[in-house]
């Protein structure tokens, strides 16, 4: 754990996306195999209030992996700050070195600063790599959408976090 943390401290960076770095977001999205987002989805989500939007960058200035979420205001039944994270990717040549976790630690983060108390996201039910991460992190699924994803057909399961 100490060489990661090393390796984390010395040659990793979590910054702020921009719009110089979405065709770096489409091609881990693409290599990850997520929901496709657009250029334009991307340029959209800029514009969005409570946009959280955050990349993993090499000592080079190379994206290996993002997060994009948004803060949202409570509702009627619930009053409360949530959040929703709608996409996070690592690169597969970077995948299970701790990185997801560190964009995820990084977007819990910015909630807590915001006084969010829960984070919502939506996963391919067959996606048990990521439902098992979600899980580990203290996400519990909620319910499922049935036919939610198309590439294939198949249901999401609805996780929350709730942050303490």
């Amino acid at each position: 754990m100490k060489d990661l943390q090393d390796k984390i401290t010395d040659d990793l960076r979590i910054r702020p996306v921009d719009r110089s770095h979405i065709a770096d977001l489409i091609r881990i999205a693409d290599e990850t195999n997520l929901s496709a987002w657009s250029a334009q989805n991307y340029l959209d989500e800029f514009q969005m209030p409570g946009s959280i939007m955050l990349r993993l960058e090499s000592e080079l200035n190379v994206t290996i992996g993002f997060v994009v979420g948004r803060i949202v205001e409570g509702g009627v039944v619930e009053t409360e700050q949530q959040a929703e994270i709608y996409n996070i990717a690592i690169e597969k040549s970077e995948q299970g070195n701790g990185f997801g976790q560190l964009l995820l630690d990084a977007f819990i983060e910015k909630c807590r600063q915001y006084n969010v108390t829960s984070i919502w996201l939506e996963v391919r039910e067959s996606n048990e790599k990521a439902i098992g991460f979600y899980k580990t992190n203290g996400f519990e699924h909620v319910q499922s959408r049935n036919n939610f994803y198309d590439n294939p057909r198949e249901a999401a399961l609805l996780m929350k976090l709730i942050l303490k």
